[in-house]
């Protein structure tokens, strides 16, 4: 048994006081010196920092505490801890009053809140590299655009606004053949609104006094000195794919005004110009105005996501008629006609947070890898992971494990062995191994109406063609997001969930407001697993209607497994995750210990090895594995 007390006092960065008492079990069956408290004592001191600064904020104190018992019986081991939080320089301040003590104003502690506080790692970690969130509060958007605002300093200074008022003005007059005749009133400058941010471009809106509005969309990294061929033939392809699905498909996505890959024109930038597609971003609407639903009916709510989700999966369904033989980015002739794949632009996470471990204070714009294109879907998968080759016991383990599961992912055409990798459909059509897909679908890349309809579909820049695994039958990534722990910010606090909390309110407790519960988000997938199935059977679906909501379901792990390829800051949390899922209280699958076996060069136990795969099979059939003692 052991008892463990973990301290964070923001007046002393980065240390933590730990008092570790062990205890034999009164049968005596276990030595001292067989006891795993070194885990305990390294995970506290290296991975939980920044949870005892959240407590400590989240209290409105600047210590914050950790209670812990940890206990094992019958090689089982169960951990409990106790939170809170306690302001030091009150009780300085009554212990000096009650011995007279004279406080010298060096000593006196300056109250929370009164000076910018130290961020958490996990905070500067988030902004070393873009990172899908939630509803943010005022002062956390206010902090990320004043970053954003010194991060894309390079580009703005390309971007004049009165030269992009006069370009699209030039547009508008050729595209709808405006000139002011006789008696005609001269067509004005439109207004030009901006910037605003997003993970890798700038964007301004146009508003034109004839009602119009257009969006100009720039690169981040548009600047001539950093602006190549594979960044300009990404945005070329964007702009293409727009178009090819809104002749070809009911998808709705904006219409395209114009583009040019080039920052050597008119406005000296690379640009897409589109329509400006008028509702709110989903992650506005996904949770009501207040949390819950609009007028605190959640079934109203609860009506409106279904709505949402029932029209994405008719939307993202459509991209099944693009099949490919191989994965990569989709390559255009000069006559804009769909010809083949070529290599992907990805965003290189690992790149980016090493350059933030070197000088915290770097610019933070986007990085790019060239990969592809693939043959084989594990190679897709894997692809940013064998551009780091890891050394070290406890980074190869972490690698290794990674590797392991990804491999327990069963694209579709595996399903049956006669296919020879590929299906077919009910027209005898041969279904390929990759298709089109969005290339990371996120809450601000959905614009809906106040009555849940989509009226468009936005973030194509990156658009790719990748495994049926992580192709167009996947859930929507937020549906899954209980799987990553270094995001989702739900905490089981009755509380909070009372809480109606405002901008000035802490973020952490906003947060957690606007996050799913791991039972609605469980009941969401159930429900668009049953989506899928039925719009697949109105449409070109697969001849076995399960395969098809099976590629679907293991989508749960296969996303999760993808984003922590794709960014390290996500993997260790990912990975955790997932072997807590898979376990029941007579399997356990501890990560510590299959990293150290794994990072060593050894297997797993052959019998282990079954159960992982049992169960983690079972947890894609069920959403959950029988037993589980985890959320």
């Amino acid at each position: 048994m052991a008892l463990r007390l973990l301290a964070f006092c923001e007046d002393v960065q980065w240390h933590c006081l730990q008092l570790v008492c062990l205890w034999m079990l009164s049968q005596g069956k276990y030595a001292m010196s067989d006891y795993p408290s070194k885990d305990f004592i390294e995970r506290s001191r290296f991975e939980r920092r920044e949870e005892l600064l959240r407590i400590a904020r989240e209290r409105h104190a600047n210590l914050g505490l950790v209670f812990g018992l940890s206990w094992r019986v019958s090689g089982h081991q169960t951990h409990v801890d106790y939170v809170g939080g306690l302001g030091t320089d009150k009780l300085r301040a009554k212990l000096a009053g009650l011995a007279g003590w004279e406080t010298k104003p060096d000593d006196v502690v300056p109250p929370v809140g009164k000076e910018e506080p130290v961020p958490a790692l996990r905070d500067a970690l988030i902004d070393a590299a873009p990172l899908e969130l939630h509803l943010e509060t005022a002062v956390e958007r206010k902090r990320r655009s004043r970053g954003k605002r010194r991060d894309f300093a390079g580009i703005l200074a390309q971007i004049d606004t009165g030269t992009i008022a006069s370009f699209t003005l030039d547009i508008l007059q050729a595209r709808y053949r405006l000139t002011p005749g006789r008696g005609r009133t001269p067509l004005q400058l439109p207004r030009v609104h901006g910037p605003l941010f997003g993970s890798a471009h700038v964007f301004y809106t146009v508003d034109f006094r004839e009602g119009t509005k257009w969006i100009v969309k720039i690169p981040a990294n548009g600047t001539p000195d950093t602006w190549d061929r594979l960044c300009a033939e990404t945005l070329r392809t964007e702009a293409l794919v727009l178009y090819m699905l809104r002749t070809e498909t009911s998808i709705p996505v904006p219409d395209v005004i114009d583009a040019d890959s080039s920052p050597h024109n008119e406005v000296h930038v690379p640009y897409l110009i589109m329509e400006y597609v008028e509702g709110r971003t989903l992650d506005r609407a996904w949770f009501g105005e207040n949390g819950g639903g609009e007028d605190g009916n959640e079934g109203e709510l609860r009506e409106k996501r279904i709505r949402i989700l029932r029209g994405l999966a008719r939307a993202m369904l459509q991209l099944g008629r693009y099949e490919f033989e191989r994965g990569g980015a989709p390559v255009f002739d000069g006559g804009g006609a769909l010809v083949g794949v070529g290599p992907l632009r990805e965003l290189d996470v690992q790149a980016m947070v090493w350059r933030w471990f070197r000088d915290e204070d770097c610019d933070k714009g986007p990085m790019y890898a060239d990969v592809g294109p693939f043959g084989d879907a594990r190679e897709m998968y894997t692809a940013l992971l064998d551009m780091y080759p890891w050394d070290g016991e406890a980074n190869a383990g972490v690698d290794r494990l990674l590797r392991l599961l990804i491999s327990l992912i069963r694209e579709p055409a595996a399903l049956d062995p006669a296919a020879e990798g590929r299906k077919e459909n009910r027209k005898g059509k041969v279904k390929s191994g990759f298709v089109l897909t969005h290339p990371g679908l996120s809450m601000r890349d959905i614009i809906v109406s106040k009555n849940g309809d989509i009226s468009g579909i936005l973030g194509w820049d990156g658009v790719r063609i990748g495994p049926r695994s992580l192709g167009n039958e996947t859930f929507p990534p937020w549906l899954v997001r209980d799987f990553n722990p270094f995001v989702w910010r739900w905490q089981p606090v009755p509380e909070i969930w009372r809480l109606k909390s405002n901008d000035n309110d802490i973020g952490n407790l906003e947060g957690t407001r606007f996050e799913d519960t791991p039972w609605a988000l469980r009941e969401l997938r159930d429900e668009y697993v049953r989506m899928i199935q039925e719009l697949s059977s109105d449409g070109d679906g697969y001849v076995d209607a399960d395969t098809n909501t099976y590629t679907t379901k293991q989508s749960l792990l296969a996303l999760s497994l993808d984003m922590a390829v794709r960014d390290p800051r996500c993997r260790t949390a990912i990975l955790r995750r997932i072997l807590e899922k898979c376990s029941s209280r007579f399997e356990v699958f501890d990560f510590d210990q299959i990293v150290e076996v794994l990072g060593n060069n050894g297997h797993m136990d052959g019998y282990k090895l079954k159960c992982l795969e049992r169960n983690f099979k079972e947890l894609i059939d069920r959403g959950y594995v029988r037993g589980a003692v985890v959320w």
